[in-house]
């Protein structure tokens, strides 16, 4: 099924994965077929299960309050997960990529808005055939746990890095963790994609737009990385981004 979503809306180094629910499906998870022949990392169950979803750039998947009917799996583009504030603030709480789970665990209501931060493409599951799969299938339930298990200790990393990371070490703890979430291992000529733009990394990162500029400015005046495009970053000295990352440099 398919359909478009037309909602609007009034540690190796110290890198900090958010709240967004990864599944890095284990040997384990695939021998009992939890695992997709895509490579996705689905589990088979819910295979056939959901709705695919086209969302357009800035729309609404779902807002904070909303009753926390559906959870999602992002399979193309990328979506914000972020606190609005009354006097317009926000804070970004993660960054879901193709292969992340988001929307699973929330109790009655969702307590994060989600949004597209570029034209996304998202599986909607309802969250009763989730919970009916989680009491049939045992095997479901645990791989279902552990991946809300992981989630919390990403929170938790992310807290951590907003409370005691310098502003340096969180804007190359971020590079580095955004290469390693596109399969990239954060070596010299190592190019990184970024669906999001300066103002979407700040508010991630609770710093303002021109720290995280001036960030960038010095990595580049140091040598540690080149940025082709705004929103392409090349790794150049991955000794050096990784240093500056634990407070070394």
């Amino acid at each position: 099924m398919s359909a478009t979503l037309d909602a609007t809306h009034s540690i190796r180094p110290r890198y900090i994965p958010g709240y967004a629910i990864r599944d890095d499906v284990s040997a384990e998870s695939r021998r009992k077929g939890f695992a997709d022949v895509e490579g996705w990392g689905n589990v088979s169950v819910l295979q056939n299960a959901g709705t695919t979803l086209k969302v357009e750039r800035g729309k609404t998947i779902f807002r904070d309050g909303d009753l926390a009917e559906f959870s999602y799996r992002v399979i193309g583009g990328a979506v914000r997960l972020c606190k609005l504030f009354p006097d317009g603030r926000r804070q970004i709480v993660d960054f879901c990529l193709p292969g992340d789970f988001f929307g699973f665990g929330s109790p009655d209501e969702y307590a994060l808005t989600a949004e597209a931060v570029s034209d996304a493409t998202v599986i909607r599951y309802s969250r009763k055939h989730i919970e009916h799969l989680g009491r049939v299938s045992p095997d479901f339930r645990d791989h279902l746990m552990a991946l809300l298990h992981r989630g919390l200790s990403s929170a938790q990393n992310h807290l951590f890095m907003l409370g005691r990371q310098t502003v340096k070490e969180r804007v190359t703890s971020f590079l580095l963790m955004m290469l390693d979430r596109q399969g990239r291992a954060g070596e010299n000529g190592d190019r990184l994609d970024l669906p999001m733009g300066r103002q979407d990394i700040a508010d991630y990162l609770g710093l303002t737009i021109e720290t995280v500029c001036r960030a960038l400015s010095d990595l580049k005046r140091n040598g540690a990385i080149k940025a082709p495009g705004t929103r392409e970053i090349v790794v150049t000295n991955a000794t050096l981004l990784r240093a500056t990352a634990e407070g070394d440099a």
